[in-house]
């Protein structure tokens, strides 16, 4: 609107806060309340996100405090927004101008942006007249929202703060997402927290197909080096916190590693080095490696998996390779779901975890939907290889193969499609986590009521 009138601008700014308000009706950051969230550390490891702030008055910002920080928000006819920061100088949080917008001319219309949440929309409005009068039209184009740019294949630093008695790294970029793996595998630094704050690419929508098939060149992708390394000489033993968030474009394709996944190993051989996985998702990613394979973790020790899933990915190893987690040495691995292809070149392949070693520390209220592929008769399994090593879980019929139950129940697409099925696993959860798929992101399975949708 650069260019135009103040005096243009305040005759349709009503509307446009209609179509804001709208956005924000629609917003994808589902709240994650404390009473959706189970835990074993339920106190301990809670999180909190900001919500969006409505403007009441053209000046108005409203209140900036913990709970919608880092918001950013376009308020006037200033060509600028706004961001809720806390100022460690004097000690409280304030909104501070930031950079100058760069409005739009381009769509055929008057045209405004407005950020909010670190995303942005670009309105636009049609016939508006000097006087101030209602438009006689209005239409909007919408671009993605709360997610981070393609991974540019460097680092950034991130910012951090103290959240329910840790400090976090709080990852907005890929950039900062490949700052903290770095400081975790190549620093030393393997008690880091890390919590998202928004959706991640590492790589492009279109890279794999859901057969997994690359569909993009090798040369032309950003290669992600397992957290930890990919071997047994580093574990990461922080709280990985994904805030509902996505982690998409992962690939991984490291044959030789012992131990492949978005993590490489996941907690140590005590109690008090063991690390927490939560609230994260992985998309669209291709993940290959040796034995112990994952495609969230490749090998987990006395370490907390929870509320996780991978979604129409490619997970392939030599052996003991599973959609979430590939080997299981102990710990607690509980409500997660795959669909996501899981493929065994020698030998174990399952939905959710490849092996547990330990059986008393069981897989508990997940499912799997993915396609399963391991050459063994006996050897592939709904959810875990081990013997009696799930509980309360699922696996899709697939009929034409051998697939092995270990605890797990088979169910059929139509009943794992339905209300019946998320009754039923909301009431053998703690908590009512699970939901109907209502959005379509994943072909009409059970989704959790925390994640957030990546709006387009």
């Amino acid at each position: 609107m650069k260019g135009k009138k103040t005096s243009t601008i305040v005759g349709f700014l009503a509307i446009i806060s209609t179509l804001v308000f709208a956005a924000c009706g629609e917003d994808s950051s589902v709240e994650v309340s404390s009473d959706q969230r189970d835990s074993g550390y339920d106190d301990e490891l809670s999180s909190s996100s900001a919500k969006r702030t409505s403007v009441q008055t053209t000046f108005e910002l409203g209140s900036c405090s913990y709970a919608n920080e880092n918001e950013r928000l376009y308020v006037t006819d200033e060509d600028d927004y706004f961001t809720c920061s806390y100022s460690y100088a004097d000690g409280f949080y304030t909104w501070k101008n930031s950079k100058k917008i760069n409005s739009s001319s381009s769509y055929g219309q008057d045209c405004i942006t407005v950020f909010a949440n670190n995303g942005y929309e670009v309105v636009c409005v049609g016939d508006v007249t000097s006087s101030g009068s209602s438009p006689s039209s209005s239409s909007s184009v919408t671009h993605y929202t709360n997610v981070s740019d393609v991974w540019n294949g460097k680092m950034e630093k991130p910012v951090t703060d103290y959240i329910d008695g840790r400090n976090y790294m709080l990852i907005y970029t890929a950039e900062e997402l490949a700052y903290f793996a770095d400081q975790v595998t190549n620093k030393g630094e393997t008690g880091l927290n890390a919590k998202l704050m928004q959706h991640i690419r590492l790589n492009p929508d279109n890279m794999v197909d859901e057969n997994g098939n690359l569909l993009l060149s090798q040369s032309s992708l950003n290669e992600w080096t397992p957290i930890g390394g990919g071997t047994s000489s580093i574990t990461y033993n922080g709280v990985f916190d994904g805030n509902g968030y996505v982690v998409s474009g992962i690939y991984v394709n490291k044959p030789a590693f012992e131990r492949a996944g978005f993590i490489g190993t996941l907690g140590g051989t005590s109690a008090s080095d063991s690390g927490h996985v939560l609230f994260l998702g992985i998309e669209n990613s291709y993940v290959v490696g040796g034995d112990q394979v994952g495609g969230i973790v490749g090998r987990m020790n006395r370490a907390e998996v929870q509320q996780v899933f991978n979604r129409k990915s490619y997970v392939k190893g030599a052996e003991y390779v599973g959609g979430i987690v590939g080997y299981k040495n102990s710990g607690w691995l509980y409500y997660a779901y795959n669909s996501g292809m899981v493929v065994s070149s020698g030998n174990r392949a399952s939905g959710i975890v490849g092996y547990n070693d330990n059986a008393s520390t069981s897989v508990i209220v997940s499912y799997n939907v993915g396609f399963l592929i391991a050459p063994n008769k006996g050897r592939t399994a709904g959810v875990s290889t081990s013997t009696n090593s799930s509980k309360d879980c699922f696996y899709i019929d697939q009929s034409d193969r051998d697939i092995e139950s270990n605890g797990a129940e088979q169910k059929s697409e139509y009943f794992m499609q339905g209300s019946d099925f998320v009754s039923t696993l909301n009431g053998l959860s703690y908590k009512n986590i699970w939901q109907l798929d209502n959005g379509n992101v994943n072909d009409g399975f059970p989704v959790f009521t925390w994640e957030r949708i990546i709006l387009k």
